[in-house]
């Protein structure tokens, strides 16, 4: 009887935990089930992309999926790295966003020549409300950047530009705000596409390109539609460094998955209903 009294707490604090995780969505950067500025949920909504592992891109249709890398914060390991080569050789698109040089990691691990400078790419003249901010030219169109950088393609014969930053914009290697001696000055490339194997990776040095708050300034949807070029994109999320409510929200919705699964879903019922009947029993064997 104590027992069973110590156990109703536990179990009611338990529902209260579940349903609030459940019913408030994580604030993580990034995070596809995120509704505020700097998730992607409209990514998701929009271009019905989902949540994967690196690890998943070894079954995944390279036909029908692109796998968007976007905002790294922890190391890759050459495991990961050959997760992501196998889906590119097969010819898979990667797209890797990435403006703190974490993906640089990656990029060597694939031997990649290209790499993610660091500092911010400023433009104290075309930008959206902020030096911070700049536009940049994706071929004919003009994209919204947010606290970018820009890339280092010096070794990188066979890239192809996809887009630069403006003749006034510099990149801020010290942050300091102003435009010293010896500081990249515009026209700096920010995306480029380059052949690996039978796919191609596009290294893009701004994660926020197409977060909720960006994905709608100038032409950042379109530019996302023609990278994607209808395939759905699956969004890498085990390297982020997530928050405890996300990681239990996650494994919420992992369970839900699960138990939505039809197999999971008769079996549940196979046993409840054989639970009920042998009780049934067990009642009427009590009354008796």
């Amino acid at each position: 009887m104590k027992l069973r009294s110590a156990l109703i707490p536990f179990l009611s604090a338990l529902m209260v935990l579940a349903l609030v995780t459940a019913l408030y969505p994580p604030s993580d950067d990034f995070h596809p089930l995120n509704p505020q500025w700097n998730g992607m949920e409209r990514v998701v909504e929009d271009f019905k992309a989902f949540s994967a592992r690196i690890t998943d891109a070894y079954a995944l249709d390279p036909l029908n999926h692109v796998l968007l890398i976007v905002g790294p914060s922890k190391p890759f390991t050459p495991e990961d790295a050959r997760a992501v080569e196998a889906f590119l050789t097969k010819g898979g698109r990667v797209i890797v966003a990435d403006d703190y040089g974490t993906a640089n990691q990656l990029l060597e691990l694939l031997g990649a020549p290209v790499r993610i400078l660091p500092g911010v790419l400023t433009d104290p003249l075309l930008n959206i409300g902020s030096q911070h901010l700049p536009l940049a030219w994706w071929g004919p169109r003009r994209v919204a950047l947010n606290y970018a950088a820009a890339l280092n393609t010096s070794a990188c014969f066979d890239c192809r530009i996809l887009a630069e930053s403006s003749l006034f914009s510099y990149l801020d290697l010290n942050v300091n705000g102003r435009h010293d001696d010896g500081e990249p000055e515009g026209p700096l490339p920010i995306a480029i596409s380059l052949r690996y194997g039978a796919g191609e990776l596009i290294v893009v040095s701004d994660s926020s390109l197409f977060i909720n708050s960006m994905i709608n300034r100038e032409s950042n949807r379109a530019v996302l539609e023609e990278l994607l070029k209808g395939a759905q994109p699956a969004v890498i999320v085990d390297y982020w460094r997530e928050t405890t409510f996300a990681a239990i929200k996650g494994g919420l919705t992992a369970v839900h998955r699960v138990l939505g699964s039809p197999e999971i879903k008769y079996s549940l019922a196979v046993a409840v209903f054989a639970l009920s009947i042998r009780e049934g029993r067990r009642l009427a064997s009590k009354r008796e």
